[in-house]
């Protein structure tokens, strides 16, 4: 038996609007970490399978994707001598992070199992996308760390090593969502 409440979020659900507003998400799933640009791409759709085809259709990125997170973390360092030895000092990171999600642009004639799709797949793609900013906002400072045990001639392998490292735990992390479909809410 539905109570007069669900009914009334039932019918709120399908005529607020369904879509995040430029440059805002629609979870907090990103609250405290920095640096984040994001970019949309609009889809459109009136039901489930519509949205989800548009959505294939005008992702930005190749492959399965629907979204994508892209960060980048540029290291420095100073090189300074004493006598003949070259030591790494002030060894500093900064990030950088561009998450692209989908915005759903369709506003009438939403179906109630469109709404409800369209907010469990955006607050999914939202956290997935999330934890992988966090991956890199953890490890922004690896470098840093490993760079005081470098000398002038392994830095630069210290750099690589370090970035290798984060891509596999971005990589053990889509092992372990499943790309992010196992944080999709399941339809109640």
């Amino acid at each position: 038996m539905r109570s007069a409440f669900t009914a009334a979020a039932t019918l709120l659900l399908a005529t607020v609007a369904p879509y995040p507003l430029a440059g805002a998400p629609v979870t907090s799933a990103f609250a405290g970490i920095p640096n984040i640009s994001y970019e949309y791409y609009d889809v459109e759709g009136r039901t489930p399978e519509e949205i989800y085809r548009s959505m294939r259709l005008r992702a930005p990125q190749t492959g399965d994707a629907v979204a994508h997170t892209a960060w980048h973390i540029r290291v420095g360092w100073r090189q300074t001598r004493r006598g003949n030895d070259c030591l790494v000092a002030d060894p500093v990171t900064r990030l950088s992070i561009k998450v692209v999600l989908p915005r759903l642009v369709t506003s009438e004639g939403l179906s109630v199992e469109a709404s409800s799709f369209w907010y469990r797949t955006i607050k999914g793609l939202e956290t997935h996308e999330a934890g992988h900013a966090r991956i890199a906002f953890d490890h922004r400072n690896d470098f840093v760390q490993a760079a005081a045990r470098a000398s002038c001639g392994s830095i630069k392998d210290v750099a690589k090593r370090t970035q290798k490292r984060i891509e596999a735990l971005q990589e053990a992390y889509d092992r372990r969502t499943r790309h992010g479909l196992d944080q999709i809410p399941k339809n109640e």
